[in-house]
């Protein structure tokens, strides 16, 4: 039988890492919105899940950049008389600030709405972490979490099969929706073998950053965090033999060798770093490698760092949250400041002095303790101590209302933020909102989410939801930020897909290179416009 997975997503200029960015925004030199050249991950690795179970899965990527004329055409060279389900794949539910992106939304929205209404024996499966990144599709069944297992159990439904299928009925937006909830029903984790295979008609290119697991579930449970798998306990990482497997055909096939990591954690077990680094030291060609790392182990085992300097990883993601002691140890991150600066000043020198090294340092504006003065005096102390990184914050967003009802996954903070005894739910007034007091080129997007039902007005102690917001735009204005940071690890693909870019200018500054602009957008426009090309004249053998 026969499925059809669309999947990509929308990128958004990353307003923490440059002011020259956001001015083109302003601008309107690029666009607030344009498709990610990023390939779906999640939509792969379905495809190749199912695969191994008897289907044949086509995935499409970059699917918003599809117009309605384009899909039309493809589905009718691509649906045949033993075509099942489609599957729609999503990263982050679609919006956000802007008119311009609003309608945007709707346009891509109406596509699917149009799609499905010219094959209405089809089923329409949306996939994602959150359910609420696929809710605003109108689709049959929504999937919320790592659906390996669950997936085929509605596969089977769907097909007359016997099945041990859960099918629950929720309420969003006024509208019931048949949900198969992953994570509680259907726990896929750990996935010893989680290798994404990529076919021919992928028409994969050997500049792309495609994304690869090494593990699954995270061993910590942050307050902020929403991940799916939280609190794994024991061995939850890949065979190194299948990763090896993916790592060789990856690159004898398409030339891929540099990759972003899904892990929550990369670095949570010296036996892990371990195994990934013998599999990468045991292959015939150089790999690169970037992903999330908890700082304070890293300070803290200094043993690991030739292990993951051998798996190639030297870009690497610090979610720091904040050098308050009393902040990041209430949301779980209680290394001493002191020594966490001190071992981080190490580690830069290390990995530098064996020949590369970026990190982007994240914090979170506003938790419980942190003051608008100690926060300004941890960003302080990033800039003169880590210049030349990439430097990404961002105010506590806390969900509420439907958007936390729609959450799959809600954090610690989402679901006891006004049980806690430390928040308090303020109105904007009570806040003292005035949007005169924010940047013309930041004012949309700060009203969109002071103004969100869905964004929890908290307070607490110590700030509010706004200060945090006037903190933010008041940071990410200065002059100084401009021109002293570098891509951030996450977003490489950016910059190097389409030879705009090479990997080692991904080391470089604001300073040395030029900072994400229309030229570039424009190459991956090229890119999707060839790949769209190549989809609709493939034919099925």
């Amino acid at each position: 039988m026969h499925g059809i997975i669309l999947g990509g997503h929308l990128e958004r200029e990353d307003t923490s890492e440059t002011r020259n960015q956001l001015t083109r925004i302003a601008e309107k030199d690029m666009p607030d919105y344009w498709p990610s050249i990023k390939r779906s991950a999640g939509g792969h690795r379905i495809a190749t899940w199912i695969r191994e179970h008897g289907w044949d899965i086509e995935v499409i990527d970059f699917w918003p950049a599809w117009t309605r004329d384009e899909l039309v055409e493809l589905f009718e060279k691509r649906v045949r008389k033993d075509t099942v389900w489609v599957g729609l794949s999503a990263m982050f539910p679609l919006g956000g600030a802007g008119k311009k992106n609003q309608n945007r939304v709707k346009e891509i929205t109406e596509n699917i709405r149009h799609i499905k209404s010219l094959y209405p024996d089809l089923v329409f499966i949306g996939g994602s972490q959150n359910i609420s990144a696929t809710l605003g599709y109108p689709l049959d069944y929504y999937m919320g979490g790592f659906a390996e297992y669950g997936i085929l159990e509605l596969l089977k439904m769907i097909t007359g099969q016997s099945h041990e299928c859960i099918v629950h009925e929720r309420e969003y937006w006024g509208a019931t929706r048949k949900v198969v909830e992953c994570k509680r029903d259907y726990p896929a984790w750990p996935m010893p073998d989680a290798r994404m295979r990529y076919e021919e008609r992928d028409f994969m290119r050997s500049d792309e950053i495609p994304m690869i697991e090494l593990a699954r579930g995270c061993v910590f449970k942050c307050k902020f965090c929403s991940f799916t798998v939280l609190g794994v306990k024991g061995d939850h990482s890949r065979c190194g033999d299948s990763l090896r497997e993916e790592l060789v055909e990856n690159y004898e096939r398409w030339g891929i060798s540099t990759y972003t990591i899904s892990d929550e954690t990369i670095n949570d077990s010296p036996q892990k770093l371990k195994k990934i680094a013998d599999v990468v030291r045991s292959l015939p060609f150089e790999i690169n490698i970037a992903g999330y790392m908890r700082a304070d182990l890293l300070v803290a085992k200094p043993s690991t760092w030739q292990d993951i300097w051998d798996m190639g990883l030297w870009s690497h993601f610090y979610g720091i949250e904040s050098f308050n002691h009393k902040a990041a140890a209430y949301v779980g991150k209680g290394m001493n400041p002191d020594r966490l600066k001190e071992g981080l000043l190490k580690v830069q020198d290390w990995f530098q002095a064996k020949g590369k090294y970026r990190a982007t340092i994240s914090q979170i504006i506003g938790l419980p303790h942190e003051t608008q003065e100690t926060f300004r005096d941890g960003r302080d102390w990033i800039m003169a101590n880590m210049p030349g990184h990439s430097y990404n914050f961002y105010p506590l967003m806390i969900n509420d209302g439907d958007l936390h009802a729609m959450a799959t996954n809600p954090s610690e903070f989402d679901r006891t933020a006004w049980t806690s005894g430390v928040f308090t739910k303020k109105t904007l007034d009570e806040m003292g909102y005035n949007l005169d007091e924010i940047p013309e080129n930041l004012k949309e997007q700060v009203d969109f989410y002071m103004q969100a039902k869905g964004v929890a007005k908290w307070q607490h102690d110590t700030m509010n939801l706004w200060e945090a917001f006037k903190l933010f735009a008041e940071i990410v204005t200065e002059p100084t930020m401009a021109k002293s940071l570098s891509p951030g690890i996450f977003f490489y693909h950016r910059y190097v897909t389409g030879g705009a870019y090479s990997l080692d200018d991904m080391t470089k500054t604001f300073n040395e290179i030029e900072p994400l602009g229309k030229r570039v957008v424009d190459i991956h426009k090229g890119i999707i416009e060839d790949y769209k090309r190549k989809k609709l004249e493939w034919k099925h053998e």
